[in-house]
């Protein structure tokens, strides 16, 4: 599958390509691998200082302008600091940009590592129910490509497939190069034991069944400890968000009564401020653990 670039990404190598080359490592090729990117680090890092650097210019030019606007044309009085602050605010999105540019690939792995793992039992099921058929690996994988599904892994069996049919790879060769490459360390194990399986003679039938039910049983241990984990969560939702507000804005006013010392201002606070921020924080952590079940 050759690697196109977009214009953008050839006008950034054609500009910046020595640089990117200079500094691409193998760190870096093998998170874009691992993300299914196709381009060379190279590359990449041309597109993220062209990048870094356009943000930097735009931003550059729009703060100018607004400053020219409000210092020369409407003659507005602009405290020195927040002058200071807007000129050097170029220089910090530029390097946001590249940071942010810089850490894709391997965020983009990781969202794909939780795919895997997260399908990886259902997926070798399948297979093991085609291997129970007699169906050959390089089908196996051919079919595993077709079936949505089941997410990246379906990507990660288009891959293999891909060099074997593609690249004239044996089906060996080709699972070796997907172990380089894939996120996932759960998958890595399974291709690496079929390896060893075929390579040493062994029987794919068993060993599919073996790991399927090895993932299962897995699976359904990390859903229990998560559901466990989802009612601890509800408990302390009901205990600090619920019971534990209602107590504060019920004991708050009257200790306030009973002082004299009448302050609206903190019961405003706590309403529009502290109450919502509990309620969306207590979202925010059980819609995580959630993606993770």
């Amino acid at each position: 599958m050759p690697i196109t670039l977009t214009k953008y990404q050839k006008t950034s190598y054609r500009w910046f390509g020595a640089f990117g080359e200079k500094r691409a490592t193998q760190h870096l090729q093998e998170a874009l691998q691992s993300a299914h990117m196709e381009i060379r680090a190279g590359a990449y890092l041309s597109y993220i200082l062209l990048s870094s650097i356009l943000v930097l210019l735009a931003s550059f030019v729009a703060i100018s302008i607004l400053l020219v606007l409000l210092l020369i044309l409407l003659r507005v009085d602009v405290a020195v600091g927040l002058i200071v602050f807007l000129l050097i605010l170029p220089a910090l999105l530029g390097v946001v940009t590249y940071v942010v540019l810089f850490s894709a690939p391997k965020s983009k792995a990781s969202s794909r590592r939780k795919k895997i793992d997260l399908n990886l039992a259902y997926a070798i099921n399948f297979i093991s129910a085609m291997a129970s058929a007699g169906v050959t690996p390089t089908e196996i994988f051919k079919s595993l490509s077709k079936q949505e599904i089941y997410g990246a892994i379906q990507d990660e069996a288009a891959w293999i497939y891909r060099d074997v049919n593609l690249l004239g790879l044996d089906i060996i060769s080709a699972i070796k190069m997907n172990i380089a490459r894939t996120p996932s360390e759960k998958y890595k194990e399974f291709l690496q034991g079929m390896v060893v399986t075929v390579t040493s003679g062994g029987s794919l039938k068993t060993y599919f069944m073996h790991k399927a039910n090895q993932y299962l049983w897995e699976n359904r241990n990390t859903q229990k400890q998560m559901m466990e984990t989802l009612g601890i969560m509800a408990e302390s939702y009901v205990t600090a968000a619920v019971a534990g507000v209602l107590l504060l804005l019920i004991v708050i006013p009257l200790m306030m009564i009973i002082s004299g010392s009448w302050n609206g201002g903190f019961l405003h606070i706590l309403i529009l401020v502290v109450v919502p921020l509990i309620h969306i924080g207590f979202a925010f952590v059980i819609r995580i653990i959630s993606q993770e079940a």
